[in-house]
This record gives structure tokens, sequence and C-alpha cells, in this order.
């Protein structure tokens, strides 16, 4: 439980400067005639209700841009779901530096050699993952992943509230727009 709110946390204290998103898509799917969504999410114990009202509102924002309306679960053409997951990672680097007298390449020299440096990065990776399904077969037709090196440099609840739709606004950049 504590673990789970840990993760919702630390998701959306970061900055852009590593986002990397990934889109797919059933292609034969046809979105042509979608227009009503549903965004389904049930809080578990020990979620942050106030980062996942953060979520949904800027899915709400995204697909209403996208002349999209939100709709029931019972009415809606797509369904939307989000996950959230937070793993601690290690980026090992080595370099390799040249060091003493090489010889200029006029043979082996005198005293050249390679030494190597290895260094440890610590950092902690969050991904959020948003699914549109379809309502009548429950599989996923659309899927958004977004992932990005987690910091705690956002302080105040609109910083927080900045970054989600940040996120959320390039993770839904490709979804199609809704035919009108």
């Amino acid at each position: 439980m504590k673990k789970m709110f840990l993760v919702l946390m630390a998701l959306f204290f970061v900055g852009c400067s590593t986002l990397e998103v990934d889109v797919d898509y059933d292609t034969a799917y046809n979105f042509d005639g979608k227009t009503k969504y549903a965004i389904v999410h049930s809080n578990r114990a020990g979620d942050n209700t106030l980062i996942n009202d953060r979520i949904v509102n800027a899915l709400d924002s995204a697909l209403k841009a996208k002349s999209y309306t939100k709709v029931s679960k019972d009415k809606a053409d797509l369904i939307f779901v989000f996950h959230v997951n937070v793993r601690d990672k290690t980026d090992i680097r080595t370099d390799y530096q040249m060091v003493g007298y090489g010889g200029y390449g006029f043979g082996r020299g005198f005293g050249g050699g390679v030494v190597a440096t290895t260094s440890a990065y610590n950092y902690t990776e969050g991904t959020l993952i948003v699914d549109a399904l379809n309502p009548k077969t429950q599989k996923i037709v659309w899927r958004g992943v977004a992932v990005d090196e987690l910091s705690d440099s956002l302080d105040t609840p609109d910083e927080k509230t900045k970054y989600i739709n940040e996120v959320i606004q390039k993770l839904m950049s490709n979804f199609p727009r809704k035919a009108k």
C-alpha cells in the first residue's frame, strides 16, 4: 500500500528533460465515428488521489481538445485506463583515458597506457501507461507510454499539475482526432 503511494507520488516529481513517449495502436481498428469516451480508474488503498485526479483532468482536457465527448462508461466508444510504475535503475559507464607518454606513433612509446574509470549513476524511472480500450471487446486499441527520470524538483501543486498536463499532452498528441 505504502509502495503504491510512493510510486504515484514519485512519477510526478520530475522535470521533462528525459521524457520519452511511445505510441502503439491496432491498425485494424477504425477510430472513425468514435466520439464518446470514459476514463475508468479505481483508486486502491495508498493511492495518491491528488495525482490520480490530475491525470484524469489532463486526459479529459487532451481528449476534449480533440473534440471527443465525455460520457458514462456504458455509453462510451472508447474507455481509457492508466497505470503507473516506478523502478530504481542504475546506469554504469566506463570512460577510457590515455595516460603517460605514448611515443607519437613511433613504436610502442614509453610508459603510455589506458586507464578505465567506471562510474554508476542511480536514478528512479517512472512510467505512465494510458490505454484506450474497445468497450465491446475490452481489448487495447491504442496505447501511449511515457517514461521519465524522476526527481523531486516540483514543489507546488501548480508545478505538479503543469508537469502532468505536459506529459499527457505529449503522450496524447498522437491520439487520433475523432471523425467529424
